[in-house]
């Protein structure tokens, strides 16, 4: 684990100078992930199976405040701003393709290697926000390998990058590390046509807990968003009208009478990599819409 902060603060600079890596960190919720982490002091690489989104990402995210190194977190190098003590680069990322199940561990592999150089500067946290667009198939028509297909980025991707971080190659196992992972308010509350979607997150739950006991004490946990507007939403946009119906459907389901926005969520990954005493737990950041 990268050396703690000198500043003396107890709670912000908590995160400052450790190694987190964001999976789907170009946008949406991912890039939100990032921007925070950023905030906090951590060196964060990002991956995505879009160079162009990559690039992007990269861009954005450099032209931010929260790039700026701040003196009071980042123990950054005199020579470069960009570098962290030690020169490691205080932001990195590299593409990754996690939709092809054969290949997906050779993917996963050779990205930690990139990222990590080949294990000599290893990950403190990991966030997985990596998804793939839902299609929802009814449970009447759904295959083998329709399933696989619709578990491929959610679950299985999921599971084998936890595979590999089960060794102490690319990741510090120590109770102030974490894993996150991202599921779906609709694993607990399904809609009509959710079945196989909800198994997915379901299994995603499950392999959540499990990994808590056998990685311990390293933690491991999962947010569970409700309906955040992200890019998904700019499919929408050409459609003003149906965007906003869209939009108020989905404030009617919740409590707060608001859809989710990406810097609010990001919260929740912030939180599991600070809190050392949660493993293990399913977080919802949904508005309430569970009780509605």
């Amino acid at each position: 684990m990268a050396a703690p902060t000198t500043s003396g603060l107890k709670y912000s600079s908590k995160l400052s100078n450790q190694r987190v890596l964001i999976l789907g960190g170009t946008s949406g919720i991912g890039f939100a992930v990032a921007e925070a982490s950023l905030e906090a002091g951590l060196l964060v690489t990002i991956s995505s199976s879009s160079s162009s989104k990559l690039s992007t990402a990269l861009d954005r995210l450099r032209s931010s405040p929260a790039y700026v190194p701040s003196n009071l977190f980042a123990a950054t190098s005199p020579s470069s701003p960009s570098l962290a003590g030690g020169g490691i680069p205080r932001l990195t990322g590299f593409t990754c393709d996690l939709s092809d199940p054969s290949s997906v561990e050779q993917s996963l592999k050779h990205l930690l290697d990139q990222s990590t150089l080949e294990g000599r500067h290893k990950f403190d946290h990991v966030v997985f926000t990596a998804g793939d667009a839902l299609s929802l198939t009814p449970i009447s028509q759904i295959t083998p390998q329709g399933y696989e297909k619709a578990a491929a980025v959610r679950f299985t991707a999921a599971l084998i990058l936890a595979k590999l971080l089960s060794s102490p190659t690319y990741f510090t196992h120590s109770v102030c590390s974490s894993i996150t992972f991202t599921g779906g308010t609709n694993t607990e509350k399904p809609g009509p046509g959710w079945a196989v979607a909800a198994a997915v997150g379901g299994a995603l739950e499950g392999l959540v807990r499990g990994l808590a006991v056998d990685l311990k004490p390293t933690r491991v946990n999962l947010v569970s968003p409700g309906a955040v507007r992200t890019e998904l939403f700019d499919s929408f946009t050409e459609k003003g009208e149906q965007l906003q119906r869209v939009l108020e459907g989905f404030k009617k389901r919740t409590l707060t009478g608001t859809v989710g926005r990406p810097e609010d969520v990001a919260e929740a990954y912030l939180y599991f990599m600070r809190d050392r005493f949660i493993t293990g737990r399913v977080l919802a950041t949904d508005g309430g819409r569970i009780l509605v």
